[in-house]
């Protein structure tokens, strides 16, 4: 059992329950559910996964080998599609770098290239030699026009003067209107951290980032519907969107889930707090 192997690594650097909470700023009653094989004690699936990925990256040892365990122990069917797809990009990757070679071999993708190459230096031979016929007209005409006789052009010089009564002004914000921030397309998400925080953030559907954030960073991400932000230190997360200040996530320890769409930037759509077992 993946508990089992976490608990024997701890135990053989000599660490306890609480140095890895330290570590990890995961709570220590989450971490002896993962180690008790508990996992109905932790807020859901992907908290389980991302909180077992920082154990085991805090002990240096392969994260990616103790969660595919965790998956193929408890989520046999996911672990098996996620072998197989990984199977066909594999397979795709192959066929497409098969499919180069196949072109290379019969000198195709070099035909193309020469082709190219030589509509580009022939685009470049008519252009100059329209130049340098221009040119020459130009010179030719010059010439006629040499013994014409010539004028002194007389310098003039002018200066534009404002009206009379008439001063520039600079534009001014109205007394006690509050100034907009600038309007964002879509969902503008800027997160700064004040201590170690494990963070999971969902753009439009699509994880764009999982894993611990350290103390003093800051970072900005965009969606153009929605943004999802789960914290597993709230109490760790400053958030900003779309200019707006809103605040922490949370409070310190609490596992918190927030959600903001483009329809009410600004606003969380949902601030489920995830942090079921807050009571114990």
């Amino acid at each position: 059992m993946i508990g089992d192997t976490l608990r024997s690594e701890r135990e053989r650097q000599n660490l306890t329950i609480q140095d890895i909470a330290k570590g990890t700023s995961i709570r220590a009653l989450y971490i002896e559910a993962i180690e008790n094989g508990d996992y109905d004690q932790l807020p859901g699936t992907v908290y389980a996964k991302g909180f077992i990925r920082n154990y085991a990256n805090f002990l240096k040892i392969d994260a990616d080998a103790v969660v595919r365990q965790f998956m193929e122990e408890n989520h046999p069917e996911e672990a098996a599609a996620a072998e197989e797809a990984k199977q066909q990009l594999a397979e795709a990757e192959e066929a497409n770098r098969e499919e180069v070679k196949q072109k290379l071999a019969t000198g195709s993708e070099y035909r193309e290239h020469v082709s190219s190459s030589s509509n580009r230096s022939n685009n470049l031979l008519i252009a100059l030699i329209v130049l340098l016929v221009a040119g020459g007209a130009y010179y030719l005409f010059a010439m006629d026009d040499s013994s014409a006789p010539k004028q002194p052009a007389k310098a003039v010089t002018q200066t534009a003067k404002a009206p009379a009564g008439t001063k520039a002004e600079t534009a001014k914000p109205e007394a006690g209107k509050e100034v907009q921030p600038a309007k964002v397309d879509g969902v503008e998400l800027v997160a700064k951290f004040t201590d170690k925080c494990w963070t999971q953030v969902v753009a439009d559907g699509k994880t764009v980032y999982e894993g611990t954030m350290e103390s003093g960073k800051t970072e900005t991400w965009k969606g153009k519907e929605k943004v999802v932000i789960t914290a597993g230190n709230a109490g760790a997360v400053e958030m900003k969107v779309n200019g707006k200040d809103m605040g922490k996530a949370g409070n310190a320890g609490q596992v918190v889930e927030k959600t903001f769409t483009a329809d009410k930037a600004g606003q969380p759509a949902d601030a489920a707090t995830a942090d079921k077992k807050d009571s114990k």
